[in-house]
């Protein structure tokens, strides 16, 4: 069991996140145990005073055992023992945004995401030049991120990272929903594949590549960056589990599936993260010269990657089937041109455990949705009083289609009724009847409520889209409630999720000022705390004002 205590940390104290003083606190082991009794055994003890043992038997008992006992009666003893309960396993929720300067974009994502309960985050590039300069090349990003990661130590192994763009994202669900609906995505893609070879279970599966779903990354409508050829455009999944036709007649790419990797939004464990960003560097380093276009473009990497994952479990599906090997030459597609076919050596790593996100259950890109995804009310009547909307709108232009519900989940409820209860004396009116008439974005296709949406390509929808967000009127009062209990507790949520405990990766300093002043920021190679003075009261008024 783990203890946290509060140390001062001043504002040029020297944090290296991931380290044993992270931010405010210090993890300190414990010594708790808890104690039962457990009946033992004693040779030659006899329970009840109506037995007798004869002398001479006992005697040579004794001597046979090396133990000299009195004559008579042995008490039947029981010894106290230590049982040690075992607690569940905690495990931290780390949130990162590659960000190298302040803007209204910026606050607005992290005030979304102070909202809803997420960890404070750190700004992976701050103010950096050179090589770690997002400003002139996106590859700063897995740069800085790389670092970041290198710096938590092997405990961290199986905490959460989260990593978002910083001027397109906002937060609409909290952390707890999003932690939850993470686990069921990956649960749900790892039967998928186990269903590919055949097996029940993904765990029958085993080996330096054997396939799982670890990392998840938002889908696209197109590929991009679009060279031709490329594994991570063609040797991708056609299959995403949405039927044929859910976005209506072939038009382009409103018509396409979510095939394609965006690497704006990036969840998964630590250890597999920092595996997976260090092999991102390393094809940096070795095609960066090579590359004909978009070489300073992190997707272009990340995506081929995990293209030529996709492509050799691919070959490992053929072969676990027909029990051959096959040509991989054999598995590309015909009829096309210039497809590079990927090759390796004995040995080489190819299973990275990337998935992606196709149904938005936590990532909501905007090319290529339009009319699929809109803010909906969950007020329509039912039965048994579940909050549901009713969609009426042929958004896909279905010859046979029929009016159908969304409903919203009850983790979403009770985790939403939670944040408004918390100002409950600053709004007119009972949470649960603000959740009725609260309009949340919604994948219409996939019936999906979002957990944040990433406005990639063009950025004209973010001004209004911020101004559709159900805690909007509430921005100020939410805020300051949200950092208050971020500043108060680590815990993220009170229940088990994936049978651990989840507390935030870092939180505010103590030394924090009380209202909105409290949220911010940490830089990050220096842990230097960046204070809501200096990164968004310039902003203010678009964050809390009107349209």
């Amino acid at each position: 069991m783990w203890k946290t205590s509060s140390v001062p940390v001043s504002s040029d104290t020297e944090i290296l996140p991931g380290k044993d003083i992270v931010h405010g606190t210090e993890t300190v082991p414990g010594n708790e145990t808890t104690y039962g009794t457990i009946p033992v055994n004693v040779p030659g003890a006899i329970p009840g005073e109506e037995a007798k043992l004869d002398e001479e038997a006992e005697h040579n008992e004794a001597e046979h055992n090396g133990e000299a006992e009195h004559n008579g009666e042995a008490e039947h003893n029981e010894e106290t023992l230590p049982i040690t309960e075992q607690p569940p396993q905690t495990s931290k929720f780390h949130l990162l945004i590659p960000a190298n300067g302040p803007r209204l974009q910026l606050c607005r994502n992290i005030v979304s995401s102070t909202i809803l309960g997420y960890p404070v985050p750190i700004f992976n590039g701050w103010e950096k030049t050179g090589k770690l300069d997002a400003s002139v090349s996106h590859l700063a990003k897995v740069r800085n991120l790389m670092q970041y990661l290198d710096n938590l130590p092997p405990a961290s192994d199986d905490d959460l990272v989260l990593i978002v763009d910083g001027y397109d994202v906002i937060f609409q669900l909290p952390a707890d929903v999003l932690i939850q609906q993470y686990f069921n995505i990956i649960e749900v893609s790892n039967a998928r594949i186990a269903a590919k070879y055949g097996l029940d279970s993904i765990e029958s599966l085993s080996g330096e590549n054997s396939p799982r779903q670890s990392i998840l990354f938002g889908s696209d409508k197109v590929c991009w960056p679009g060279v031709e050829g490329r594994p991570a455009c063609w040797a991708v999944p056609e299959d995403v589990g949405i039927p044929a036709g859910a976005f209506g007649p072939d038009r382009g790419i409103e018509g396409n599936m979510p095939r394609w990797l965006n690497s704006g939004t990036i969840m998964g464990p630590a250890a597999d993260m920092r595996e997976f960003f260090a092999a991102t560097l390393q094809r940096i380093e070795a095609t960066y010269k090579t590359q004909p276009k978009f070489r300073d473009s992190d997707q272009l990497y990340m995506a081929d990657i995990w293209g030529e994952q996709e492509f050799w479990r691919s070959v490992d599906i053929h072969n676990h089937k027909f029990h051959d090997d096959v040509d991989p030459n054999t598995l590309a597609p015909t009829g096309k041109k210039d497809l590079v076919i990927p090759t390796k050596v004995h040995g080489q790593k190819t299973e990275f455990h990337i998935g992606m996100d196709y149904e938005s259950g936590l990532f909501q890109t905007n090319a290529g949705y339009g009319r699929f995804v809109q803010h909906i009310a969950f007020n329509a009547a039912t039965s048994n009083g579940t909050a549901s909307a009713l969609i009426t709108k042929n958004v896909a232009e279905s010859p046979d289609f029929e009016p159908y519900h969304i409903d919203m989940p009850a983790n979403v409820i009770s985790s939403l009724i939670y944040r408004l209860s918390a100002i409950s004396d600053t709004i007119d009116a009972d949470p649960k009847d603000i959740i009725k008439d609260m309009r949340l974005g919604t994948n219409l296709v996939t019936k999906n409520i979002y957990g944040l949406f990433h406005c990639a390509g063009n950025k004209s929808p973010l001004n209004h889209l911020w101004y559709q967000q159900w805690f909007q009127p509430y921005a100020r009062p939410l805020l300051e409630a949200g950092a208050q209990s971020l500043k108060e507790k680590e815990e993220i949520s009170d229940v088990l999720i994936d049978g651990r405990k989840w507390v935030v990766a870092h939180s505010f300093p103590i030394t924090s000022r009380e209202g909105i002043n409290v949220a911010g920021a940490w830089a990050d190679f220096d842990g230097r705390w960046l204070t809501w003075k200096e990164l968004c009261k310039p902003f203010e008024d678009g964050i809390f004002g009107k349209e």
